[in-house]
């Protein structure tokens, strides 16, 4: 297709100052956001194996209440 022949000549003429650092730049910017959402992903895996290892074998039990008053 001609859209495939024309696509590399106009990003170029669209960018003609496009360098190899500004590659790098990006490259490093990106990497650092994707770097944190993954901390938010894996710190929240975590907390949920965590979870699973802390909590008693037999379910959740409601708290007793510490009055047993029939007036309560």
């Amino acid at each position: 297709m001609i859209i495939n022949q024309l696509l590399p000549i106009a990003s170029f003429i669209a960018t003609p100052s496009f360098k190899a650092g500004d590659l790098i730049q990006l490259l490093g910017i990106s990497g650092a956001a994707i770097a944190l959402e993954f901390w938010d992903i894996l710190e929240n895996l975590l907390a949920g194996i965590l979870i699973l290892l802390v909590a008693p074998a037999d379910g959740y039990k409601p708290a007793t209440p510490l009055v047993s008053s029939p007036k309560f």
